[in-house]
């Protein structure tokens, strides 16, 4: 199964501007006083935007899996590298500019170049932008997936995978094996595991079992996901979040994709929805520090509703520049670049074995 979901593209945009939204009028002290106190009902429905982060692990799970289904492991790597890194690079380089010109003790040239790699954290280096710490738990999937190359990516392991996943995940994490932990991602593992039993579902609607496995993991997802996720809200913004408000925004993380993937919504093809979809990566990595200057800047001299506004379409015209003027212009060249390396690396690999079957031969 090929193409692209225009509805899901949507739903992915949905879910960056909810986070945005999150960031600029919910978590933040640019405005010089709680948002709260500047509007009460915007603050209310902006808090919940954190839950966007879930909602992206959700869609990763179904479009990672659909990006893997029937490729080889050369093309899903070059394809992963080409669609993460350069907007990243620019986003990079873009934000510790930003940071070093308005405020330098914030970020420096060494944090700047660790950032590059996407793997700061494995070595101990703070994010430029908070919003990175999404991407190296995005990483984490892509290894596992990877490793399904190494014996075949099918329907039954995929499923055993998913029944597995979480519960290792969530031993590993009480039995205090912190590496295996780190790997399996024990809090974030059933909204993965679910995205990939939609995207099986979206392929054979009829499997009883993948129901009753997506049902697990969506039941799975509330202590782990949805709580850490009301957790942070309420670290990040002093509201609290009623638990079965939590319960029921981590289900509709799942029916929202289901819905755009499984229903007739899947064939909708408004040029549009895709568009959105291609500027959401770009638009997630450059929104935070670059809005949160422009709101910083323009809050003690313009009403609140036109600051807002302003940050909001910045953000959105600075994506749509990282998605003309570096996505479409690398991505490609990168890709090839990455394919043509990998696809050497296994011809070298393969001369020796023909040389000893040669040999016995």
């Amino acid at each position: 199964m090929g193409g692209r979901f225009a509805a899901l593209d949507g739903l992915r945009f949905f879910a960056a501007i909810a986070v945005m939204l999150f960031h600029y009028a919910a978590h933040t002290d640019r405005w010089g006083m709680s948002f709260r106190d500047i509007s009460a009902p915007l603050f209310s429905i902006a808090k919940f935007g954190y839950f966007g982060v879930d909602l992206f692990f959700v869609i990763s799970g179904f479009v990672i899996l659909m990006s893997a289904w029937g490729r080889p492991l050369t093309a899903f790597v070059a394809s992963r590298t080409a669609r993460l890194y350069p907007a990243y690079w620019f986003a990079v380089l873009f934000t510790g500019g930003l940071l070093l010109a308005t405020a330098p003790q914030d970020v420096s040239i060494k944090q700047i170049f660790v950032n590059l790699t996407m793997g700061q954290s494995a070595f101990g280096v703070e994010h430029v932008d908070g919003v990175y710490w999404t991407l190296w738990i995005e990483l984490h999937f892509y290894f596992l997936v990877g490793l399904f190359f190494l014996v075949g990516i099918t329907r039954n392991r995929i499923l055993v995978f998913c029944a597995v996943w979480p519960i290792a995940a969530a031993l590993a994490e009480s039995s205090d094996a912190h590496l295996l932990a780190t790997i399996l991602q024990p809090t974030y593992a059933p909204l993965f595991a679910g995205g990939m039993l939609i995207y099986l579902l979206s392929l054979d609607r009829r499997s009883t079992i993948t129901w009753l496995l997506l049902g697990a993991n969506v039941i799975w997802a509330v202590p782990t996901a949805g709580t850490d996720a009301a957790a942070a809200v309420a670290r990040l913004t002093g509201a609290g979040m009623n638990d079965v408000v939590m319960m029921a925004i981590t289900a509709v993380c799942f029916l929202a994709v289901m819905t755009t993937t499984l229903t007739p919504l899947r064939r909708v093809g408004w040029k549009w929805l895709t568009i959105a979809g291609l500027l959401t990566y770009p638009l997630y990595l450059v929104h935070e520090e670059f809005g949160w200057a422009i709101i910083g800047a323009l809050a003690p001299h313009m009403p609140w509703a036109i600051t807002l506004s302003v940050a909001i379409l910045s953000s959105i015209t600075l994506a749509i520049a990282v998605h003309i003027g570096v996505e479409r212009t690398s991505a490609k060249r990168l890709r090839r670049a990455v394919q043509s390396a990998l696809d050497a690396m296994t011809r070298a690999e393969e001369r020796p074995t023909r040389r000893r079957a040669a040999d016995r031969s």
